[in-house]
């Protein structure tokens, strides 16, 4: 898996302790066949879930995927400008294939 992480978002994990959890969850009331959401965040989430280290030459990255499956490219990115936040995509999607 090849991890891409916007300058704009490496500046804001940075700013917030350096350690960013990106995980896929699906939501909670939903119909069947719902994709997983990619989620994350500069804080980990409430979960007692393992989550895996990621190489990263200025994060700490922890990542967990569903079912064991990974991206060819997880992308990190930064949405909004007036409360900025760190999103991840998973090939280019905001849902886990």
């Amino acid at each position: 898996m090849r991890v891409e992480v916007s300058p704009e978002a490496v500046g804001h994990v940075l700013a917030a302790g350096g350690s960013l959890w990106v995980w896929a969850a699906y939501p909670r009331l939903c119909c069947s066949g719902t994709p997983a959401y990619m989620h994350a965040s500069t804080t980990g989430p409430r979960s007692d879930l393992p989550f895996r280290r990621l190489r990263h030459p200025d994060l700490a990255i922890w990542f967990r995927a569903p079912g064991g499956r990974e991206p060819s490219v997880l992308e990190i990115g930064m949405r909004g400008r007036r409360d900025p936040k760190v999103e991840a995509y998973w090939d280019g999607c905001r849902f886990a294939l």
